[in-house]
């Protein structure tokens, strides 16, 4: 199959499993991102492995900065492939996963699948709910897992993720796709699923978010995020009508997360 699947990873030790849930000959393009010394002994030893050597072609490329956006960018210029499927390193592919995406790209730019959050507890039930409604319950141009044609960059502003937004990219790059009036080919049983979200990292996340939000809109990419009221309105308001009050409330302090992010970027001007 001529994809290229396009895997970031700085410290995820899960990569492999990653890797070892592809079901499809593919290139898989492991592009390291600032990545420590024991993803590069688990890399190596992944290209020594005589199991993928059967069924995969292996590129290896790294930045020394780190930089989702920049890791994307630059595992898709090491990239054979006119087809690229991003792909996280903390998840793994469903059956067919790979297979389904590339039937329902069809003649269209974009194909994109479900991710299923995994959970484990109470909380965790509420976080993977929050992520749902952000993400699997909606069709965008989020990844993981989506597909698309290299020739995009025609139509989305000449690049595929911005290079000075560390956080925040895939937004972005949604955005672009939707300016762009590109139709997204949506397969829901296309699915990849993401491990259990702690509360800490979660919550973690949505301020690095906030930081990458603050960035777009320094480099003129992005607009200022709705703030506390109008968060309040949608998430406590709109959400708890979809996914329960519990959920709402949960996705409201997420978003007040975020907003610090934003704000603590505009005063400190942070880095990560």
């Amino acid at each position: 199959m001529r994809i290229s699947v396009v895997i970031p990873v700085s410290n995820d030790l899960r990569l492999i499993n990653c890797i070892e849930s592809i079901d499809e000959s593919v290139e898989v393009v492991i592009s390291l991102n600032k990545a420590s010394k024991d993803i590069k002994k688990l890399v190596k030893n992944i290209l020594n492995n005589q199991e993928f050597k059967k069924f995969l072609k292996i590129v290896v490329c790294e930045i020394k900065e780190a930089s989702i956006a920049e890791a994307y960018n630059n595992g898709i210029k090491h990239s054979s492939y006119s087809k690229i499927l991003l792909m996280d390193s903390d998840c793994t592919f469903g059956k067919e996963t790979i297979k389904k995406l590339n039937n329902n790209l069809g003649n269209n730019f974009l194909s994109k699948g479900r991710v299923f959050f995994k959970s484990n507890s109470w909380i965790s039930h509420i976080i993977a709910r929050a992520r749902e409604y952000h993400t699997s319950d909606k069709v965008n141009a989020y990844s993981p897992p989506l597909l698309f044609s290299k020739k995009i960059i025609n139509y989305i502003g000449g690049y595929y993720f911005h290079p000075k937004l560390c956080w925040s990219e895939d937004s972005e790059f949604d955005l672009r796709v939707k300016k762009a009036g590109l139709e997204i080919s949506y397969d829901p049983t296309a699915v990849v699923y993401h491990p259990t979200l702690s509360l800490w990292s979660d919550l973690k996340s949505s301020f690095w978010y906030g930081v990458g939000r603050r960035i777009g809109l320094e480099v003129g990419v992005r607009d200022k995020p709705v703030g506390v009221f109008g968060s309040f309105r949608k998430y406590v308001g709109e959400a708890s009508k979809e996914k329960g009050l519990l959920v709402g409330i949960y996705l409201f302090i997420w978003k007040m997360s975020t907003l610090l992010g934003y704000y603590v970027q505009e005063i400190f001007r942070l880095k990560k």
